[in-house]
């Protein structure tokens, strides 16, 4: 039989297990929760690392985005003055890209580059053209953007600036672009040169609209007949010289580049052509066409033919600023007509390779260079070229190759996004 203490200490002995196991069911029910909390933490972290990384993910994608949609708006800009070097006129004053266009254009390509959704659709794109001067006109390297929209210091020298917003990421680049001319140097006081001038006795009057004096005159007859200079003492007789002088074979190569850059060189192999919704499918009625459009003011006209070619209509054709140069480029020996009537004066510079007979009443401003015979058959109502230096100024200058970036003017920024 045990004893009371026997009994004791199977009691405490019992009691010892117990209590022991219950610490060790604690413990391990305290671990685990311990680890459910550890993996709960490390859950969440993980979820917000993702969530965090795909948004910087997106946040980089649209950022991408809105550099690539604000660089194709300095692509424009630079096209746009490829295609027309702003001056200071009604046209061309206002010169700028049509986003609304290149919007459609881009989004059409990439269904990904979506409107901003906490501003006006209009802030998909915007591009910006104006000149490197400062609010005093003095030329700057810093950006004004209430600069004059043309080339107002005529260095050659202007801003594209495109700012895009794409899904509220708004990137802005801002680069200075310059142009590339073509070196054109006509005679700068050289209005006329012909191998002979036939005025029907009327005398094809020269004189000076805007120039310096003296001037001169090249007609290659022994007796430099058909000429009538007004003032003589002002309109003198140049020493001969060839042809190759005044009009040389780059030049023509040159003449004949721009024109076909620029979709104004006519040519049987170029018909038929579309002027206004019309279809015009020979050398003659195409660029008659053109040269009434309008269209031809600041531009080479190339008339190339195997036979000659009659221009004639009642519209101007150029403007001072905004000169044309046409040239006849037919073979030796043929008779081309330009037959111009009423107030419609031509402004620019004509050259004939071939013979070239004027009729109508307009008067011309600026020169005319022909390399076989002048026939006046009533040109203008005293039968009259008025010399003008600032036509030829502007020709010599005005036809742009190429618009490049300026060596480190890119500028980049990352705008901060609308807000509602």
């Amino acid at each position: 039989m045990k004893t009371t203490t026997q009994t004791a200490q199977l009691r405490t002995g019992r009691l010892g297990r117990l209590a022991s196991g219950g610490r060790e069911d604690g413990i391990a029910m305290v671990i685990a929760i311990v680890f459910v909390i550890i993996f709960m933490m490390l859950g969440a972290a993980l979820y917000w690392l993702i969530h965090s990384q795909t948004a910087s993910a997106e946040t980089e994608r649209t950022d991408i985005k809105a550099f690539n949609v604000s660089e194709a708006g300095v692509d424009a800009g630079m096209l746009t003055l490829r295609l027309n070097w702003p001056r200071h006129t009604t046209d061309n004053a206002t010169l700028a890209v049509t986003e609304s266009a290149l919007k459609t254009a881009l989004q059409a390509a990439n269904a990904s580059l979506y409107d901003p959704t906490r501003s006006a659709a209009s802030d998909f794109l915007q591009v910006a053209i104006y000149d490197n001067v400062d609010s005093k006109g003095q030329t700057t390297t810093v950006a004004d953007p209430d600069a004059p929209t043309w080339d107002s210091n005529k260095d050659g020298k202007m801003f594209v600036d495109a700012t895009a917003n794409v899904g509220d990421d708004r990137h802005r680049i801002l680069i200075m672009a310059e142009r590339q001319q073509w070196q054109l140097s006509f005679p700068a006081a050289l209005a006329l040169w012909s191998g002979s001038v036939d005025s029907n006795g009327q005398g094809f009057q020269l004189s000076i609209e805007k120039g310096t004096p003296p001037i001169y005159y090249d007609v290659h007859d022994s007796q430099h007949k058909g000429v009538d200079p007004v003032p003589p003492s002002d309109v003198l007789a140049a020493t001969p010289t060839d042809w190759e002088n005044v009009v040389s074979t780059q030049t023509q190569q040159a003449l004949m580049k721009i024109a076909q850059d620029e979709h104004s060189y006519f040519a049987p192999e170029t018909l038929p052509v579309t002027i206004d919704g019309q279809s015009y499918s020979t050398v003659t009625s195409a660029a008659t066409a053109f040269l009434l459009s309008g269209d031809a003011n600041g531009k080479v006209v190339y008339i190339k033919s195997a036979t000659a070619v009659v221009i004639e209509g009642d519209k101007q054709v150029g403007t001072e600023e905004e000169p044309v140069v046409v040239v006849f480029d037919t073979p030796t020996g043929t008779e081309n007509v330009w037959d111009f009537r009423g107030t419609a004066d031509f402004w620019g510079i004509m050259v004939t390779i071939g013979n070239n007979t004027l009729r109508g009443t307009c008067a011309m401003h600026g020169a005319m260079f022909c390399k076989g015979a002048i026939a006046n058959k009533g040109n203008g109502s005293v039968a009259e070229l008025l010399y003008n230096q600032d036509v030829i100024n502007n020709i010599n200058g005005q036809y742009v190759i190429d618009v490049n970036l300026v060596p480190n003017t890119w500028e980049e920024y990352t705008l901060k996004k609308t807000s509602n």
